[in-house]
């Protein structure tokens, strides 16, 4: 995959740092991807890999450094920012609320009020598409 049509990446980090007491997490890193790339975050525990993806969907602030979202700077301070942006996240340890239907812990996270009917018909759609069994309701 290459970069946008007018040369600009999706998403670009540039020396972004986060620092904790006397404990430096992510140190100046760098990334660049453009839209339709998939990639993988690997490393140790402790290695930084959840506090960089947290920068990026705003749940922690940077200390330093800069990201870009279609060639523009953006300041990312909360979920609901990203978001706007088009920015989602798939944390490694989620939480759901057992008692609520798929359909309602969906419902949760958005902010348009769509009623849950509709949204349990999206999710049973985009479940059955994948090839997952998957009862919203």
């Amino acid at each position: 995959m290459s970069a946008n049509q007018d040369g600009t990446n999706l998403l670009e980090v540039r020396g972004l740092t986060k620092i904790f007491g006397t404990l430096t997490a992510c140190d100046h890193i760098d990334l660049d991807i453009a839209r339709g790339e998939i990639h993988a975050l690997l490393g140790e525990n402790g290695a930084g890999k959840s506090t960089l993806v947290k920068m990026l969907f705003g749940s922690l602030e940077p200390n330093a450094g800069e990201i870009f979202w279609n060639g523009q700077a953006v300041r990312i301070s909360s979920p609901g920012v990203a978001k706007k942006l088009g920015i989602g996240m798939v944390f490694q340890h989620f939480s759901l609320f057992e008692a609520l239907t798929a359909a309602e812990n969906i419902a949760l996270s958005l902010d348009d009020g769509s009623p849950i009917s509709s949204i349990a018909a999206k999710a049973r759609a985009l479940s059955f598409s994948y090839g997952l069994p998957l009862d919203p309701e």
